[in-house]
């Protein structure tokens, strides 16, 4: 199985708070990934995960990505370059990419931070997942009703933890999330 998550900030007091996370304090937060990374994500499952891993230069965060399940590659977020060089000298990760085109279930995926308005194999079907916009809504800027009302119509996904409750999801999962959602302030 193939899973998808971002932006999950560990030790990120600016964005827990920014984000109204629905937790009683960042440890609480922390304990509720896990347990549900866990519960989920099997050993022998691949975990992509799209950036913002930790809280800028957080090095004790990277501990608690050497107990999570499944074969993790990193999609590098902004907030991961101040460590990268640590990141990849702890060798949690398979692989590190700023960009890359997988194969999901014979599904050609696009992985990116950012979410991109044509991305590798846009005219041939295939999928965007990104992360990096939390889960902004209007109230947040004329840029994100932008970014959804162009995204609506495309196979583009949101997997940041602020729309997936928490826990790494399938591109199924996140098909329906969207579909779910079309009416709400912010999804994709």
């Amino acid at each position: 199985m193939i899973y998808y998550i971002s932006d999950i900030h560990l030790g990120d007091l600016r964005i827990y708070e920014k984000c109204s996370r629905p937790f009683k304090d960042l440890k609480d937060m922390e304990f509720e990934i896990i347990k549900r990374w866990n519960k989920k994500v099997k050993a022998d499952d691949i975990i992509y995960v799209l950036g913002d891993i930790a809280e800028d230069n957080n090095l004790e965060a990277l501990k608690t990505y050497k107990s999570l399940n499944g074969h993790k590659h990193l999609i590098v977020g902004n907030h991961d370059l101040k460590m990268l060089d640590k990141i990849e000298s702890e060798r949690i990760f398979e692989s590190i990419n700023y960009i890359v085109l997988i194969d999901d279930d014979k599904r050609k995926v696009c992985l990116c931070h950012y979410p991109l308005m044509d991305w590798m194999e846009f005219n041939r079907n295939s999928y965007h997942v990104y992360g990096h916009i939390h889960n902004k809504t209007d109230k947040n800027g004329y840029s994100y009703a932008q970014i959804k009302a162009y995204f609506k119509d495309k196979l583009a996904f949101n997997c940041g933890v602020d729309v997936t409750e928490f826990e790494p999801v399938t591109l199924d999962e996140m098909i329906k999330l969207k579909e779910d959602n079309k009416n709400e302030p912010y999804i994709n």
